[in-house]
């Protein structure tokens, strides 16, 4: 009885560990399709290149979930975490801007700086303001 028990809770969890892979890679590849279409609908890539950024795309996702399910699992911190994370998006985008075309790129770039002006302007329009402490 003790060794169907052992036997059954082995193939659960082996059932587990399974649908959790498979749970990860559908994730994966639907952050990868999603992003190369928002980066299409920017840059109108060819055929050729859409292929090529959604595989990167995906790589990226690949590893951003396996990142994460280190934190979870409590193998690596949250600044280490954090620091993998950005390591990712980095090569990510290095290996996507080399695929584009000039006039590509140009629009990648614009796109890019506009971005980052609206988080700057988001951050200051939401960021606590500074209460002055009156002199005792």
């Amino acid at each position: 009885m003790k060794k169907l028990s052992l036997l059954l809770l082995i193939l659960s969890f082996g059932f587990f560990v399974a649908n959790a892979q498979q749970v990860a890679s559908a994730n994966a590849e639907q952050r990868a399709n999603a992003i190369t279409e928002r980066m299409h609908k920017e840059a109108n890539f060819s055929p050729e290149q859409k292929t090529q950024v959604y595989a990167i795309n995906l790589e990226a996702a690949q590893k951003m979930i396996a990142v994460q399910q280190d934190k979870q699992n409590g193998v690596i911190d949250a600044n280490t975490a954090k620091q993998r994370r950005k390591e990712i998006n980095m090569d990510r985008e290095s290996r996507i801007v080399a695929l584009l075309t000039p006039e590509q790129r140009a629009k990648y770039e614009a796109r890019k700086q506009k971005r980052m002006n609206n988080s700057i302007e988001n951050a200051e329009r939401i960021a606590p303001r500074r209460i002055p402490v009156p002199a005792r």
